[in-house]
């Protein structure tokens, strides 16, 4: 069994210029880049990933790093699948159906 203390969630925040069309395409490259190496997104700006150890997530904030767009600003937290599990999300009165990702569902 995978240990609640050993997992671990990486967290990306970003800020990135889009005022143009080229910083615009470098931004969502970014975010593809995200998508595609297995992140969620849980906001515009902030993506989430499960890995089993601290070294994985070690290794894939590395890799991170080697793709930060040159004029980006982006700060990667890491925490404990138990640190994790204690989050709280909370929405407006606005109706927005909001489904919680899939691999949420299994993880929790």
């Amino acid at each position: 069994m995978i240990s609640k203390y050993k997992s671990m969630w990486i967290l990306v925040a970003f800020d990135l210029p889009v005022l143009t069309q080229k910083q615009r395409r470098i931004a969502n490259s970014f975010r593809n880049y995200l998508k595609n190496v297995g992140f969620t997104m849980l906001q515009k700006s902030l993506y989430c990933y499960y890995s089993c150890t601290k070294e994985r997530s070690d290794l894939i904030g590395d890799n991170i790093k080697k793709n930060i767009p040159d004029k980006g600003h982006i700060s990667i937290l890491f925490f404990t699948d138990r640190m994790f599990s204690m989050t709280k999300n909370y929405y407006g009165k606005l109706k927005v159906n909001i489904s919680q990702p899939e691999l949420f569902n299994n993880l929790l």
